[in-house]
């Protein structure tokens, strides 16, 4: 099954590792580094990730100014990240940006379906509200890990962990800034309380009584910071257009975006997906087509390095990659119609409950200074 998806979607490992590294060493001005693959394996389960240093930081020093780290959301991987890197390194104010891939996306390791976030189509794995679609029982699954909404959480959030006590790529004690957008966001978010809280349940062999030394934590354009709709505010599947309705019965069942693009094969897909950039940043393509001359036409270039036709490239790969960290969607998030909201997607664990408990702030032993919550009218 595996060879016949790489030759059907024209993917495979080496080929995603490429098209990253790729687009990477072409639109980003400071080179990067990646830790090997067996430590990457054997102390952060297999978690991907790539570090870029201030021209300026001096190799063996200790850096008082602070490490970013970067945080992808749904469907994304640690590349989109290309246009920042130079900007926060030539700020001045950070020593290095740490751009990582969650478990299950991008080019980390893609745990099989049974180890994944695949949430329970069958009766009610978790006590949070659901919609009737979610409950009905006649849906079937090929693979069900049966995960609750708390389980999934740690099916990213452990090994992140694992990752930022890791000596060998951060120091004790060295500051961090952690920015998560959208799911990255929740996900950040989540990892704050956690470890504000005291509430670490990893199952890492790996423990360390220090606490990550995250001073700021930076959520851009989050998922599931606003609370669920309460149930009367709900409006039930059976009273949604066939449209909504097709929507929501697709997403019960963990139907993904990338399971569609994986079933259109390789040419097919890739054309989809560049049309998906296109769509969500349409000057890509304005800033390629400045950049065509007419001699490229007349010698028929297809003009790989471009910066649209790297990111289409690369967003490929990622996505047709097996299947695994993107059940997030049904397993953390929801769509939900409501009366007064319309229709809009929730966690079925909302931030919102532990930031305004105030759980981080009134910790005198947290490191943390300052959270920022950005939302904005235009974001991928």
């Amino acid at each position: 099954a595996r060879l016949i998806r790489q030759w059907w979607t024209a993917s495979d490992p080496s080929l995603l590792v490429q098209s990253e590294s790729r687009l990477l060493s072409a639109l980003v001005k400071h080179p990067f580094h990646k830790p090997s693959e067996s430590s990457a394996r054997d102390k952060h389960g297999g978690m991907n990730l790539v570090e870029f240093h201030a021209n300026d930081a001096k190799p063996g020093l200790v850096d008082s100014r602070p490490t970013v780290i970067l945080a992808h959301g749904f469907g994304s991987g640690l590349s989109f990240f290309y246009r920042n890197v130079d900007d926060l390194l030539n700020s001045g104010k950070v020593s290095r940006v740490v751009c990582i891939d969650w478990l299950g996306m991008g080019g980390s390791a893609r745990p099989p379906c049974w180890q994944s976030p695949v949430r329970s189509i069958f009766g009610n794995n978790n006590n949070n509200h659901q919609s009737s679609s979610s409950s009905s029982a006649s849906r079937l699954s090929f693979c069900n890990s049966k995960f609750s909404p708390s389980r999934a959480i740690d099916f990213f959030l452990d090994p992140f962990d694992q990752l930022l006590r890791d000596t060998t790529i951060f120091e004790k004690d060295e500051p961090l800034w952690l920015c998560g957008h959208s799911l990255g966001g929740y996900l950040a978010g989540k990892y704050a309380i956690r470890i504000h809280d005291n509430q670490i349940t990893t199952s890492s062999k790996h423990r360390s009584a220090v606490i990550p030394n995250i001073t700021k934590l930076i959520l851009a354009s989050p998922v599931g910071f606003q609370p669920l709709p309460s149930p009367h505010e709900r409006i039930e599947s059976s009273h949604l257009n066939p449209a909504l309705r097709l929507v929501d019965a697709l997403w019960s069942a963990n139907f993904t975006p990338q399971a569609l693009v994986r079933m259109m094969g390789s040419s097919r897909g890739q054309r989809a997906v560049k049309r998906a950039l296109h769509e969500r940043i349409p000057h890509l393509a304005s800033e390629q087509q400045q950049s065509t001359t007419s001699s490229d036409l007349e010698e028929g270039k297809d003009y790989p390095s471009s910066e649209l036709d790297l990111l289409a490239q690369y967003l490929h790969h990622i996505s047709v990659a097996p299947a695994s960290g993107e059940y997030a969607m049904n397993s953390l998030l929801e769509p939900v119609a409501s009366k007064g909201s319309g229709v809009g997607v929730y966690a079925r664990e909302p931030l919102v409950g532990g930031f305004m408990a105030g759980s981080i702030s009134r910790q005198s032993s947290s490191p943390l200074e300052s959270i920022k919550v950005l939302f904005g009218d235009k974001d991928w």
